[in-house]
């Protein structure tokens, strides 16, 4: 049998880049106990907008020329830069690149201070370009997790934070190898000449070594990580002469050195290295060519949607924090001294935002402006200076709605706002939930929320406001559960989803034991709010009759928001249910105030509690249930209840023919179909109905 002997040639092989991607995809596919390194130099940050070594240098050497040569008109660039006259030997005008660190020494060795600030003003306007938007993908979703790099530059942590929600661990010091690992949670980018702003070192070939804090590491790493060396030239002394002085052998999986096919082939200290190690040359276009081609052969997709869902989703954070801040801000202080300190920050605030003239302004000065006809007054002059802005023409429209009650010239604001942008995921669902909550427009409002969902698939408030929808009006459960599992797919800590979900498991699936699993997890996610609190407390009353804790609960809801006339109403149910009547009597009274008015089913429970009550006490019932029946004859969306522990008690303290009037009461509050049924009542027709509006002391009666 023939033997094959080693190649010991100091020429290496040479790969397509199309091999070398079809390398790579096997290895990554196949070699799980293998991964890449990209060892990047500057190269790769040219189309970035960072100076390549060779237009740096060449810009230094014209500054040297500038200073050195008085007469100019005797002698040109081209003839004075020499080797003898720069003190650089093998220079030469036509390689400067090659000579970029000895440059660099010549120009700013007396200074480096200058240097640095240089260097600092050539990055500033840097910005990863696509080949690294692609290569923070690869370090994201892959095993090839470790960037290494003579560049001081931060394109690789910016590509990062701009394209993916990872952070990497950047060692810009030798100080900090010790952080360093070969087996690794998150990207590693180990910048061996420093970071720009921790004094870069200028390597010059031949005369610098390799920390060797920096030597331990890259050979553990190395151990582990075929480099895949891109844009990088040699010419400093520390890398190269540390790659030069491995064995054969240590560089795990040889080394992919990829070279610009335009400039030629690399020269033979590079070669030599190549052919050392086993590895391969490989031409290629640019960076941002061979990334592109990795990404695809990877299924990346172009990130220009998911960069502006960063984006945007960054402004409305930032927006959502200021007016957090300055709703907090709005509210009075505990003491005078306290109200003095937050006087002058609520001053900062608004010079602050007096500053700047946008519509986000307008939104602002409106939102600080307690008096209503002050903020619709500042939301009319806003739209005066900017009345192409759909964004406050969409806020006004809230405002107009929920404030103001003009619900006609809120409708023309939202139809306005479509107009100007009938993209906006926003405004089309803000006005799919006016239609759906005000209009009663249940066709547009469905046509509404669709148009939003297709707009943003994978929104959870846009599912989750869909699901409410399809859930109560539509009564298609079977979409409505859909919609609730996939918004929590989505987000599964978004509470007020997880909380209308428990509610739709409890209500209408029945699985008590998966609503009550979302219920304590609504609570444990956020144990201070009153609305989720209340419900919870409403589950384990209604459903699991656990009185003592719902007991508990009812009351953390009222310590949250002590003016909640849902709660309070619920709690006041929830007391006659116990046979605790005076203290349901306050209750009911409490819901009734704190109501104002609005005509919901709140209203009809509670006056039902009450008129319970007052029979039970053996008081006359009458204008309780005259305003019931007002309410009743009015009408309001109905939503799934119990009264059944309530009745059980009135059973045993009413007389029968009045128990039927009551329970005929309950069904109606519930069943819009079943109001009719009222009329076979002798008392009920000769009842003449009450508005809620008509003054009523309660404690009279």
């Amino acid at each position: 049998m023939e033997q094959h002997k080693p190649d010991n040639s100091t020429e290496p092989k040479e790969w397509a880049a199309v091999g070398f991607l079809n390398e790579f995809m096997r290895i990554d596919k196949t070699m799980d106990d293998r991964a890449f390194a990209f060892l990047l130099g500057a190269g790769a940050s040219v189309t970035s907008k960072i100076p390549g070594a060779g237009t740096l240098a060449r810009q230094w050497v014209e500054e040297l020329y500038a200073f050195l040569v008085e007469d100019k008109a005797t002698m040109s660039i081209e003839d004075w830069a020499t080797a003898e006259n720069i003190g650089i030997p093998d220079f030469s005008i036509d390689n400067v690149a090659a000579s970029y660190p000895k440059v660099y020494d010549k120009r700013f060795g007396d200074d480096p201070e200058s240097g640095y600030a240089y260097l600092e003003d050539a990055m500033k306007s840097a910005e990863p370009n696509i080949g690294y938007s692609i290569l923070a993908k690869v370090l994201e979703t892959t095993r090839h997790k470790v960037v290494i790099t003579t560049n001081f530059d931060n394109l690789v942590a910016d590509a990062l934070s701009i394209y993916t929600d990872t952070f990497p661990l950047v060692c810009g010091h030798e100080s900090l190898t010790s952080f360093v690992r070969s087996r690794l949670r998150r990207p590693l980018v180990a910048k061996i000449h420093r970071d720009l702003l921790m004094a870069p070192i200028s390597d010059s070939y031949g005369t610098s070594n390799l920390d060797e804090r920096w030597a331990n590491v890259l050979r553990m790493l190395l151990s582990d990580y075929t480099p895949i060396v891109i844009g990088y030239g040699g010419n400093d002394g520390s890398l190269m002469d540390f790659l030069k002085k491995l064995e054969p052998g240590e560089i795990r999986g040889g080394i992919y050195w990829c070279y610009h096919r335009a400039s030629g082939r690399p020269d033979q200290r590079i070669c030599n290295l190549v052919a050392r190690h086993r590895g391969k040359l490989v031409p290629i276009l640019g960076f941002d060519e061979l990334m592109l081609q990795l990404g695809e052969r990877l299924g990346y997709k172009p990130l220009a949607d998911e960069i502006e869902g960063r984006a945007q989703g960054r402004v409305k954070r930032y927006r959502d924090q200021w007016e957090l801040t300055q709703k907090r801000l709005t509210q009075p202080a505990k003491d005078d001294e306290t109200e003095k300190v937050v006087k002058l920050v609520r001053e900062a605030l608004a010079a602050t935002v007096q500053k700047e003239d946008s519509w986000w302004s307008w939104y602002l000065k409106a939102q600080a402006e307690p008096d209503p006809a002050k903020r619709e007054e500042i939301y009319r002059k806003g739209l005066s200076q900017f009345p192409k802005s759909a964004e406050l023409t969409g806020n006004f429209a809230i405002f107009m709605s929920v404030v103001r009650k003009d619900y006609d010239e809120a409708e023309q604001l939202y139809r306005c706002a479509l107009e100007l942008d009938p993209d906006s995921v926003i405004i089309a669902d803000n006005f799919a939930a006016f239609l759906h909550q005000v209009r009663k427009d249940y066709d547009e409002a469905e046509r509404f929320y669709r148009r939003a969902l297709e707009l943003d698939s994978d929104s959870t408030i846009k599912k989750g406001n869909f699901a409410v929808f399809m859930h109560k009006v539509r009564k298609n459960y079977d979409e409505a559960e859909r919609l609730y599992r996939r918004a929590l797919e989505l987000n599964p800590d978004d509470v007020i989803i997880a909380g209308n979900f428990a509610n739709f498991m409890a209500d209408i699936r029945k699985d008590y034991d998966e609503a009550e699993r979302l219920y304590r997890r609504v609570h444990e996610m956020n144990p201070d709010s009153a609305i989720r609190t209340g419900s919870f407390a409403n589950f384990m009353a209604q459903i699991r009759k656990d009185h003592d804790q719902a007991e508990q609960l009812y009351r953390r809801a009222l310590e949250l928001d002590p003016d909640f006339a849902i709660n309070t109403g619920n709690f006041a149910g929830f007391l006659v249910g116990q046979r605790r009547l005076d203290e349901a009597k306050e209750k009911a009274k409490q819901a009734l105030i704190l109501n104002k008015g609005e005509v919901h089913q709140l209203d009809a429970e509670v006056l039902l509690y009450w008129c319970l009550i007052a029979r039970m006490e053996g008081r006359d019932d009458t204008a309780g249930i005259a305003r019931l029946k007002s309410v009743l004859e009015k009408g309001f969306l109905r939503q799934s209840w119990s009264f059944t522990q309530v009745l059980e008690v009135a059973k045993d303290a009413i007389a029968s023919e009045e128990f039927a009037l009551y329970s005929a009461m309950a069904d109606a509050i519930l069943d819009a179909e079943k109001v009719h049924d009222l009329d076979r009542f002798e008392r009920w027709k000769q009842i003449e109905p009450i508005p809620l509006d008509e003054p009523w002391d309660m404690s009279a009666d």
